[in-house]
Formats: C-alpha cells, sequence, structure tokens
C-alpha cells in the first residue's frame, strides 16, 4: 500500500500532466500565412534565410469565432514546417528550412505553402550591395520582436511606413503602419506617431537608414530598401564633386554644378575636349586630377570619341584601371549620348566599372545640335536631369 505523501505527489504530478496537456496546445483558428518581409534585396553570393508565419485567433469559449478581432487578438507565430519554393532557380535557390542563396542579379518570386494555405514574396538580387542583405534590424532597450519593415516613397512624396512585430502574447507590440506627406528639406526626417516617433536619419540612393522610438518600450533601428519612384533630397554638405570627360561633358558641367550646389557640395570642372579614355588613363591625367582635387565624389562623362572602335574590348583593362585609381570613392561614369549604334563600347564600360554605378544613355532622346551628335542647352539640361534623378536613386 502506497503511503499518503506518496499518493499526494502522484496525484499533483497526474494533474499537472493533464493541466500541460489541456493547455500546451490550446485550440485556434488560423487565418492566413505569411512570409516575413525580412528580405527585399540580396548580393550575388549572399545567403539569408527566410520566415514564414502563420496568423491565428485563439478560440474562446466566450467569443464567438467570427467575431471581430482586434490587432492584439491576432497572433503570430513562426513555421518551421513550411515548404519553399522558387521561381527563377538560375537567380536564387532555396534550401528546405528557407535559406536562399543569390546565383545571379535578378529577381525571383519565392513561395512559401503549409497545409491549405500560401503566400510568395518578391526577392531582388544585385551585383553588390553595401549590406551584404536588406532589411536590416537592431532592437535597443526593447522586448519587441520586429518581424518586417517596409518604406516607400511615392513620386508624389506620399511616405509609408510599416513596422511589424511577432505577436504572441497580449503583452506583444502592436504594429506601426504610417502614410502621409513627406517632410521638406534635408534628412533626418522626425515623424511623430501615436505612442512614438520614427526619424529617418539618412539616405544613400534607396538605401535608408532609421529609427522608430517606441516612446517607454525602447527603439528599433533599421536599413531598409525603398520602393516607389521618389527621391530623398541628396545632401552633399563639405564634399567636393568633380567632372572628368570631354565636350559631353562641358554641356553637363553648368547643370550638374547647380544641382551640386544646391545640394551643399563643391564642384569642380575639369573636363577636357575632345578627351578619350586612354587619355585619362594611360596619360596618367585621370589619377593627377584626383591627387589636385581630392574629390570625394566623382562624374564621369567619357566614351563619346570612342564609340565605333573595332575592338572595344580594349579599353576594359584601362576602365579596371581606373576603378582601382578612384580605390574607395564614389563615382559615376555618365554614359556617352549615342547617335547611332555603337561597336560595343558601351557594354565594356558597363561591365569593367563600379557595379550599379554607370548610367546608359543610349536611348536618350534629347533635342541636338545641328551636328546631330551634341545636345543642345536644353537637351543638356534634360539629360543632366535624368542623370541626376538617376544618381539619386543609384547605389
Amino acid at each position: 500500500m502506497k503511503s499518503r505523501p506518496q499518493l499526494s505527489f502522484l496525484c499533483a504530478l497526474a494533474f499537472a500532466l493533464l493541466f500541460v496537456s489541456c493547455h500546451s496546445d490550446e485550440p485556434r483558428d488560423v487565418l492566413r500565412m505569411g512570409i516575413a518581409r525580412n528580405l527585399t534585396h540580396l548580393a550575388v553570393g549572399q545567403s539569408a534565410r527566410l520566415t514564414a508565419f502563420e496568423e491565428y485567433r485563439v478560440r474562446s469559449k466566450e467569443r464567438s469565432t467570427a467575431s471581430a478581432a482586434s490587432v492584439r487578438d491576432i497572433l503570430r507565430a513562426p513555421l518551421s514546417a513550411a515548404r519553399w519554393s522558387v521561381s527563377d532557380t538560375s537567380v536564387v535557390s532555396i534550401s528546405d528550412d528557407g535559406t536562399l542563396t543569390a546565383l545571379k542579379p535578378g529577381r525571383a518570386v519565392v513561395k512559401s505553402s503549409w497545409q491549405n494555405f500560401e503566400a510568395t514574396t518578391t526577392v531582388e538580387v544585385l551585383k553588390s550591395l553595401p549590406a551584404g542583405r536588406l532589411p536590416q534590424l537592431y532592437t535597443h532597450g526593447s522586448e519587441c520582436l520586429p518581424q518586417s519593415v517596409s518604406l516607400q516613397l511615392e513620386k508624389d512624396r506620399t511616405l509609408h511606413f510599416h513596422l511589424d512585430f511577432e505577436r504572441r502574447s497580449e503583452a506583444a507590440c502592436a504594429d506601426i503602419s504610417l502614410s502621409g506627406r513627406a517632410p521638406e528639406g534635408h534628412l533626418p526626417w522626425e515623424i511623430p506617431f501615436d505612442g512614438g516617433t520614427l526619424t529617418l536619419k539618412s539616405a544613400r540612393g534607396s538605401i535608408v537608414n532609421g529609427v522608430a522610438r517606441l516612446g517607454g518600450a525602447g527603439e528599433v533601428w533599421f536599413t531598409v530598401w525603398t520602393d516607389g519612384e521618389g527621391g530623398y533630397p541628396v545632401s552633399l554638405q563639405n564634399k567636393t564633386v568633380l567632372l572628368v570627360g570631354d565636350s559631353m561633358a562641358e554641356g553637363v558641367a553648368q547643370w550638374l554644378q547647380k544641382k551640386v550646389e544646391e545640394a551643399g557640395g563643391r564642384f569642380i570642372d575639369g573636363h577636357e575636349r575632345s578627351s578619350t579614355i586612354i587619355w585619362w588613363q594611360e596619360g596618367g591625367h585621370f589619377s593627377e586630377s584626383l591627387a589636385l582635387n581630392q574629390p570625394d565624389i566623382v562624374f564621369i562623362a567619357l566614351g563619346s570619341n570612342e564609340l565605333f572602335l573595332q575592338q572595344p574590348e580594349a579599353r576594359a583593362p584601362l576602365i579596371k584601371k581606373m576603378v582601382e585609381e578612384l580605390g574607395a570613392r564614389e563615382a559615376y561614369w555618365i554614359g556617352p549620348p549615342s547617335w547611332k549604334p555603337d561597336t560595343g563600347l558601351v557594354h565594356v564600360i558597363d561591365d569593367n566599372f563600379q557595379p550599379g554605378h554607370f548610367y546608359n544613355s543610349n536611348d536618350l532622346k534629347v533635342p541636338r545640335q545641328p551636328d546631330g551628335k551634341h545636345p543642345t542647352v536644353e537637351g543638356y539640361k534634360v539629360w543632366t536631369e535624368l542623370v541626376w534623378d538617376w544618381y539619386a536613386h543609384a547605389v
């Protein structure tokens, strides 16, 4: 016969096990599944893991499952059993656990499926990306778990911001969703919301750094790729911008100088008429100009005098040498505005210059001077506007 203490212990253990079994798998109604937007852009050769999640609502005897749910009623939890696939296996590959590997530049649709639910997201692969992958999320002094972030700036300056959090309990943080007119002036932008403040601190092309301050609940810092056609104001405060090139650069110079100075920078026009890539690189003029002017940013407008070379690939090593001489400086090559099909020089420049920093002017539609080659004053203005808009989005 068991002693009373032993019997009491066994009864207590049985009750505890019954309690756990009754509460560990509480009935729930799954509303949908999704893919956390924790990956939008990836550099070639990089890998990152995607996260699938389910949105659900716990059943309650006190409330009908058909009743409307508040934001706090809908919970989220990761799904480890989701199945993954991609639309283009030449752009990205994906493993069973959702680890995506970038293979070549392009876009691919990623699909996740679980039971009767499906979700998709689009990932863009770039030649290079300073951050390796985007977005990036960090918390400071916060127990909130950020799940995904998105930022969009439209051409009419409408700004949309969304920050979603994991929600596994009633105490979890509520999502943040903002839409409105973007502030005037240069960054940083301070945008208040109910319970906190959003600060967009800096932008480099389409990559934006910011922080969401959650009142007394800490901070979420983020780096995100901005969607939309809107451009953030360029700040060149304390920056020196050098323009080198041929006679095409001469026409661009006056309009580019205006843009640079409006952004707070110092502009140096270093073009030489009738010059070529050979003259600038083999003649040592490019390295001399860099040493003399010590620019922070360089614009190069070269190639018009070499558009119809029979062997344009001979310029490849010279362009690579220019990239070496630039070192860590930002540089942007304004491609020659072809007036008839070239023999391949445009592609040679694009393939051998800094990835993503070549503006292709082949399809430029602007008024030209009587020679049919050089744009008119108005043509140069339009061309520069197009280049500047591209520069504001360039990475």
